[in-house]
């Protein structure tokens, strides 16, 4: 059987609770971003600690799927929905961040249509730090 001296004890309760507290504040992390390109790719990042940070997940995202992609938002502690239109000639992204999730993506939908969407969908929903 092997023993921890009081030393060795107090340096993993250290640890331990410095990690908790790393967890604990990542989750909070308030800056999110959103990137497109003209072909209609897209990435988003939620919930880092800085806005260079998010914008670089939200390019890196957006880059798996085109290439050009340019940050369009950024976002501090609000929750946010995207909305684009499906038809690859008539290529239209919205989003609405504040409000309540269904009203949200309701404004998504409705701004979609508004600029000549014929068929727009949600594409995300994401909350960034504390924002609900």
């Amino acid at each position: 059987m092997s023993r921890f001296s009081i030393k060795q004890f107090l340096f993993v309760l250290g640890f331990v609770a410095a990690f908790g507290v790393s967890s604990g504040a990542q989750a909070q992390a308030p800056f999110g971003a959103l990137a497109l390109n003209p072909q209609g790719a897209w990435g988003y990042s939620a919930s880092f600690g800085t806005i260079d940070i998010a914008q670089d997940r939200a390019i890196a995202e957006c880059q798996k799927h085109g290439r050009g992609c340019q940050i369009v938002r950024v976002f501090e502690n609000v929750c946010v929905a995207i909305a684009r239109n499906e038809d690859p000639k008539n290529i239209i992204v919205n989003w609405v961040s504040g409000y309540d999730a269904e009203e949200r993506s309701r404004r998504a939908l409705r701004n979609c249509r508004n600029d000549g969407g014929t068929d727009c969908r949600i594409l995300k929903e994401f909350c960034s730090g504390t924002g609900r």
